[in-house]
């Protein structure tokens, strides 16, 4: 009855070639390494074989847990989880973006409303770099108020690798100058400051976008782009100057030609992002369901263009505002796969090693403007364009409320 019983071959005694096979078609590095885990003869053929490294990674979503270490999710490997090991000190820590390499921004035990310690942590090496905690606050109110309080950041990006020379931070930062009052504004810092000083902006008009929400940033081609929720963008073009109080900016207002009508009847703007895709700047723009208040429900994705540059779907300019830039849509993603998230958004290709994974990948940031306790962490998701037409796919693993930090991506 044994004999009848046994497989035509028995996992100890795979052929090398079907051996090979077998993971060159695991895309995932983590999945990789458990195949070895399976019985010593393959973790001695997969040494002998060395079969062919899989595609470059793309990013992890990380979703936070009640309680114990967070875990993450790998596209490459259907959205299965992982596990995440992290230093004891930042399992209960707010992620507040991320940066290529492996950094993870964390405000360790506190929220926002709560006194911060702010890190930047590779996950490699788990090397730390410590960031301000304190906002320098110069304000006139009826009296002056010029001291350095305690602050929130709320997003992050850099000019450079962190461990760079001259490694500028641009971000959005909160903080109460008096009980009940909570500013934000966007903030700019070099590596190794320990206190953000308040920013100058040299030349700006008095309706400009400081008045309006901001919505994201990017660092792209050399300059900070800051997206306001109009759908302008000002792009810090000149290095900040530090000064002993201040940082002087001097900022190149972008502003582009309204959409009218962009958004249909039925749904409602949640967010806006900025992605660099192909050397162009394009701006992602996450949808709900008005009618069902449901979550997100579609995107849009537009691409940067100048006027009187010759093309094709430059739209009529007549109004008494001569407008420099308009947002033209794009008609498909033709083979970008788009990771938005606030200041760490990023763009892929599928034709180096990602068939069939087009789409925009999304995580929950739904208390980037209303921050709440617990975090829902619950909308997160693929939007892609199906053959029966787009598509929203909750393809990551279900997780309940966070009481500590949203999602955040890690950045290959």
């Amino acid at each position: 009855m044994a004999d009848q019983s046994r497989r035509p071959w028995a996992w100890d005694r795979l052929p090398d070639d079907v051996l090979y096979e077998i993971v060159r078609r695991i895309p995932c590095e983590v999945d990789r390494l458990h195949t070895g885990r399976v019985c010593h003869s393959w973790r001695v053929g997969l040494v002998k074989l060395k079969p062919p490294a899989p595609p470059p990674p793309l990013p992890w979503l990380v979703l936070p847990r009640a309680h114990g270490s967070p875990t993450f999710s790998c596209v490459l490997s259907g959205c299965c989880t992982h596990p995440l090991f992290v230093p004891h000190g930042v399992r209960s820590a707010r992620y507040f973006g991320s940066y290529d390499g492996v950094w993870l921004f964390l405000a360790v035990d506190g929220q926002r409303n709560q006194a911060q310690d702010h890190v930047l942590v590779n996950l490699s090496n788990f090397q730390f770099i410590d960031l301000p905690n304190l906002a320098h606050v110069d304000m006139m109110f009826p009296v002056v108020v010029n001291r350095d309080c305690e602050m929130a950041i709320v997003a992050a990006t850099l000019s450079c690798k962190p461990t760079e020379q001259g490694c500028i931070v641009a971000g959005f930062i909160e903080y109460s100058p008096f009980p009940g009052l909570v500013t934000r504004h966007a903030a700019f810092w070099r590596m190794g400051d320990q206190v953000v000083l308040p920013p100058i902006w040299v030349r700006v008009a008095a309706t400009s976008w400081m008045e309006e929400p901001q919505e994201d940033l990017i660092y792209h081609k050399g300059a900070f782009h800051f997206l306001t929720r109009t759908e302008h963008i000002l792009a810090c073009e000149e290095p900040p100057v530090f000064h002993e109080d201040v940082v002087e900016l001097i900022p190149a207002n972008m502003y582009f030609q309204p959409r009218g009508g962009s958004d249909d009847d039925d749904e409602t703007v949640l967010a806006r992002y900025l992605v660099e895709s192909r050397t162009r700047l394009l701006m992602v723009v996450r949808l709900t369901s008005r009618r069902q208040h449901l979550p997100t429900s579609a995107f849009r994705v537009f691409q940067k263009k100048e006027f009187n540059k010759g093309e094709e779907d430059e739209p009529l300019n007549n109004g008494a505002f001569q407008f420099q830039y308009y947002w033209s849509e794009l008609p498909a993603l033709e083979g970008r796969m788009l990771f938005v998230g606030r200041g760490c958004s990023r763009s892929y290709e599928t034709a180096n090693g990602y068939p069939g994974m087009e789409g925009v990948y999304f995580l929950d940031d739904r208390t980037f403007y209303e921050p709440s306790m617990p975090y829902r962490c619950s909308d997160n998701g693929k939007w892609s364009e199906a053959p029966t037409g787009p598509q929203v796919d909750r393809c990551f693993p279900a997780r309940g409320p966070s009481k500590y930090s949203p999602p955040v991506w890690i950045l290959p």
